[in-house]
């Protein structure tokens, strides 16, 4: 679905705003300002792609307001609505020391303290609080638990390695 260029989605196109091809955005991504710093981007909408150039970006409360070159009125930004907003992962922001990103984690072997495998991380779950991590154990029909992504519970994250040591409460799994 990604190409190697334009991997790392950081906002979906949600509506029109007026009447000069500006549009809503919803952004992904923890940092509301980063969107000055947008030039070029990939739009996604279904299996179309399309790389654009970005003319004008502010912050609007939540959203983001985007111009893109060659939308020039309403009717041309309805059309990308509901699209992905792509970029190429090294444009994205560096994070905190132990932060990560979720394409980073997703697809991790997640061990106990013990060195029992818990299974593979198939999805990141963003709560309030904290984030869940959706583990699917191999060979059990499906079975999964939640793991709280809690700094306490994560004992290493070991990317070049693919794992992920958890130290968990007794009785976690069992919910």
């Amino acid at each position: 679905m990604f190409n190697e260029k334009y991997d790392a989605i950081i906002g979906k196109v949600l509506s029109p705003h007026g009447v000069a091809g500006l549009v809503k955005v919803f952004p992904y991504s923890d940092y509301p300002d980063r969107v000055n710093l947008l030039e070029e981007v990939e739009l996604l909408l279904g299996t179309v792609r399309r790389t654009v150039q970005v003319e004008k970006a502010s912050v609007y409360g939540r959203l983001w307001l985007i111009k893109f070159r060659g939308f020039e009125n309403r009717e041309e930004a309805v059309r990308i609505r509901d699209s992905l907003i792509l970029i190429p992962k090294e444009d994205r922001l560096a994070l905190p020391e132990d932060s990560f990103y979720h394409d980073q984690l997703v697809g991790l072997r997640v061990y106990t303290a013990e060195q029992e495998l818990l299974g593979i991380i198939t999805d990141i779950i963003s709560t309030g609080g904290h984030d869940l991590f959706v583990v699917e154990q191999q060979g059990s029909e499906g079975k999964k638990h939640l793991v709280p992504a809690i700094k306490r519970f994560i004992v290493e994250v070991d990317l070049k390695a693919g794992t992920i040591t958890v130290d968990l409460p007794e009785g976690l799994l069992e919910l």
